[in-house]
């Protein structure tokens, strides 16, 4: 089925680092009726006074336009074997969310951070201490009924997170699917990602590319069967955030131009 580009707008997030809102996209989010996806990341914690945050926060409050949070990933290592870079991972992600209740998000997307590369001998050890970082934050953000997401990037095997999720056992903890990333790096295999993860999907990042690098195209302007994700999900009556991450100026409006013919929610 179809819906109209207005009616989805209003359905799915738009992903916009925070310093971009600060050079005129929050107007351009607000008058195009955008729902954001804000990034936190360290340069912004790092140089903007709280009043900025709010002031951001109570425009899109104002306007009625939920909002989701996108955590600091750079550099951090949220289950390192590494107790000085274990702690200064979690120091920063502790500090995006001291702005959960200024932005009151309906949650935060958080990098899980494993690489089998760096960990694959020490696998149990890094769960031990990942598992120990997203109890902590998970019961943060459940004091602000926030539900904490974790996003794949680098993990090859879906099992990863699943057991992440089931180790720390908090019903605000689930898994945002970024299906750029796995085309990209995850190994391609649809159907075993979606078959293990579907029970804890609560979010999916929407971008393109050809499963040779994380080139953010456009929807549609890449190979990923992207119609076959959302109807896997809809044939299970499972309805997750979705945000819509285009980084070229451009790709906003064929991406929902591509996501209107394959919608399978209704409006």
């Amino acid at each position: 089925m179809t819906i109209t580009i207005a009616a989805l707008t209003a359905q799915v997030q738009v992903n916009i680092p925070f310093p971009y809102l600060m050079r005129g996209y929050l107007e351009r989010f607000l008058a195009g009726g955008l729902n954001p996806e804000i990034g936190l990341d360290a340069y912004s914690l790092g140089r903007y006074p709280p009043g900025v945050f709010r002031r951001a926060a109570r425009a899109f409050q104002t306007s009625n336009r939920p909002i989701t949070l996108h955590a600091p990933f750079q550099d951090l290592l949220p289950g390192s074997l590494d107790d000085a870079i274990l702690a200064a991972s979690r120091r920063r992600l502790r500090q995006a969310f001291r702005y959960l209740p200024v932005f009151r998000p309906l949650s935060v997307v958080c990098h899980l951070g494993y690489e089998a590369r760096c960990y694959g001998g020490d696998t149990p050890k890094w769960l031990a201490r990942a598992a120990a970082t997203w109890k902590e934050l998970a019961a943060r953000a459940a004091a602000h009924r926030v539900t904490v997401m974790l996003e794949n990037v680098y993990e090859t095997k879906p099992e990863l997170l699943l057991e992440v999720v089931g180790r720390v056992g908090a019903d605000n903890l689930r898994v945002c699917l970024d299906v750029g990333h796995l085309y990209a790096f995850g190994g391609g295999d649809l159907s075993h990602w979606l078959n293990t993860l579907a029970p804890v999907i609560g979010q999916l990042h929407l971008h393109d590319n050809h499963g040779d690098g994380d080139a953010h195209l456009a929807l549609g302007a890449g190979a990923i069967p992207l119609q076959e994700i959302l109807s896997f999900l809809a044939d299970r009556h499972q309805r997750p955030l979705i945000t819509l991450e285009p980084h070229q100026e451009g790709s906003l409006t064929p991406s929902l131009d591509f996501l209107a013919q394959i919608w399978p929610w209704g409006d």
